[in-house]
């Protein structure tokens, strides 16, 4: 993807700004023109295609609007592991969800949904297959007493980490096949409109130290998004759960979820 095509992206994706910051700027925009949506609408886009421009190796936009640290972990997030995005982000979705115009300085926070891959800095390390590609960004600006918002701190996260389980979505390999059906025959993918996926869920009930595993199977005509897998596999869990330690008021939270498209037999000759 071209930069041109990735700031296009920035442009056309949705930006959502929650009621109580649309009111907010409502009344302060009496105060100052840039508390108004529109200016801040426009603010924020302009910074995140500084972003994706600095992603795609020009930072001169997102250096004229932030301190070299910020502009650093924005681009080269610091884990256990480091890693930064790769070019060509795909920005799919903005919110505006805070908006402090008594602070001092002024303060405006802001929430990014984006798709992209990741480059690991150890080149032993890659990206597991079926790794979910999704990604969020937090962003926050301050106003100074002249000129437009300037980015004061930000983050880049993977929705892994945002949610805090690993979400993996791939197809079942020939061996993983042979070992769920004792067939040595080749098995193929499915032919039809209709699929089979088996969603595996490992999870945990924490005040309990109680561990566990649920699975659920469904037929769709397309792979289940991450929402669509939790929302089918939960009722799985919350059973396990009840199972194991009987009914309560339990709160078990996911570690992980795999979604494996299942491959079908072979047809009979």
């Amino acid at each position: 993807m071209s930069q041109s095509e990735s700031v296009g992206l920035v442009q056309a994706a949705s930006l959502e700004i929650r009621a109580p910051v649309a009111e907010t700027m409502r009344q302060a925009e009496a105060l100052d023109h840039r508390y108004s949506a529109g200016y801040v609408g426009r603010t924020v886009r302009q910074a995140l295609a500084a972003w994706v421009m600095a992603v795609d190796g020009d930072g001169t936009a997102l250096a004229a609007i932030a301190e070299p640290d910020i502009a650093r972990d924005l681009l080269h997030p610091t884990r256990v592991t480091p890693w930064r995005v790769t070019s060509g982000p795909r920005v799919t979705r903005i919110e505006v969800w805070g908006l402090e115009p008594y602070r001092q300085p002024p303060e405006l926070r802001i929430q990014f949904r984006f798709t992209g891959h990741r480059r690991f800095d150890d080149p032993s390390q890659s990206e597991q297959a079926g790794a979910d590609p999704n990604f969020v960004g937090s962003l926050c600006l301050k106003l100074p007493d002249s000129g437009p918002w300037q980015l004061f701190d930000g983050r880049i996260e993977t929705l892994d980490e945002y949610e805090h389980f690993v979400f993996v979505s791939r197809r079942e390999t020939p061996d993983e096949y042979r070992q769920r059906t004792g067939s040595s025959a080749r098995p193929e993918a499915a032919a039809g409109p209709v699929r089979r996926y088996r969603i595996v869920a490992g999870f945990a009930e924490h005040d309990e130290r109680f561990g566990s595993q649920a699975v659920v199977e469904v037929a769709l005509e397309t792979a289940p998004t991450r929402e669509e897998a939790v929302q089918l596999v939960w009722p799985a869990v919350n059973e396990e759960t009840t199972r194991a330690l009987g009914d309560g008021d339990w709160l078990p939270s996911l570690n992980w979820v795999d979604v494996l498209e299942l491959l079908d037999d072979p047809p009979s000759s």
